[in-house]
């Protein structure tokens, strides 16, 4: 009686690891493989996918949704696992032409096979599609479907597959990690070139150049003269010339001097003024000598006359 009940109770356990690891067994043989095995460090990279071990069912309702974003902890639909909190991904419209961040991959002879775009399971189990993922920054609903921003730099992302249209299948539930290329460094190049150097100008060796101090319109000449200071720590000048620099004055400017000769001296220039009172006392002078003379000469009639009315 006793072998009878261990006999029993060793085929009821059998048989209850048999269907409780038989879920986990088959979708262990379900697997992802991507290419290129790095996404982009910036900017949208959009993934080759080619899943194997699914499970088809031919005129089954539904097929395979493949998403794109992170999970953590028992995220499993088959296990409870809630969207928003347990797996995050990218959302997207549930038609055909969509921007590629989820694909819907159909059982053969599904009835919403029409809207699947991301092709058929064939009886073998196996599908192929492509997945855009935005960049390693990427928009993810939350709990209560808010809206967050999911750094794939510091979670972990990958690839996801669950059963579509709400019917939960463990044999199709799978998670493929995908990494991101590192960010090339931003490098500044210091540069090498020297600076250059201007090329040096000559200087005159000969004494500076002075220049005499204005005079005052009276005509006196000049007896002093200031020399033009030139620094050199001021730096080159500006330009050289050969010419000495004009003086802005009213004077009229002589050259400089011979080596060995008395410095310049500068003569006032004539005024209008001068030209028109030497003028005036030239026209007085010939208008006095005009009257000198016509007195003269009347003087002499008049004693003429006198003279010859007195004579008998």
């Amino acid at each position: 009686m006793m072998r009878r009940w261990k006999a029993a109770l060793v085929g009821l356990a059998v048989l209850v690891g048999g269907v409780v690891g038989a879920p986990g067994a088959r979708a262990a043989g379900a697997a992802v493989t991507i290419t290129p095995a790095r996404a982009a460090a910036s900017g949208a990279t959009t993934l080759t996918l080619r899943g194997t071990g699914f499970q088809s069912v031919p005129n089954g309702f539904g097929g395979v949704y493949v998403l794109f974003g992170s999970v953590s902890g028992a995220w499993r639909p088959s296990q409870h696992g809630q969207s928003g909190i347990d797996y995050l991904y990218v959302p997207d419209d549930q038609e055909a032409s969509n921007h590629g961040y989820q694909k819907f991959v159909a059982f053969p002879g599904d009835p919403t096979a029409a809207a699947a775009n991301g092709g058929t399971l064939a009886a073998d189990g196996s599908w192929s599609t492509t997945l855009v993922v935005p960049g390693p920054v990427v928009p993810v609903n939350g709990r209560d479907g808010a809206a967050t921003q999911l750094d794939c730099r510091v979670k972990q992302c990958g690839v996801i597959t669950i059963g579509a249209h709400g019917v939960v299948n463990a044999n199709n539930e799978t998670f493929t990690p995908v990494s991101f290329a590192a960010a090339a460094p931003s490098t500044v190049r210091a540069s090498t070139a020297r600076p250059s150097t201007p090329a040096p100008t000559s200087r005159s060796s000969a004494a500076p150049v002075t220049r005499a101090a204005s005079t005052p319109r009276s005509g006196s000449a000049a007896t002093s003269s200031a020399p033009i200071a030139s620094s050199s720590a001021a730096g080159p000048p500006a330009a050289t010339s050969s010419s000495p620099a004009p003086i802005a004055s009213d004077s009229f400017y002589s050259p400089p001097p011979s080596s060995g000769s008395s410095l310049p001296t500068l003569t006032s220039q004539p005024t209008a003024a001068a030209h028109r009172s030497s003028s005036a006392a030239g026209w007085l002078i010939a208008a006095a000598a005009a009257v000198v003379v016509a007195a003269l000469a009347v003087g002499g009639w008049w004693l003429r006359h006198r003279t010859g009315r007195n004579q008998p």
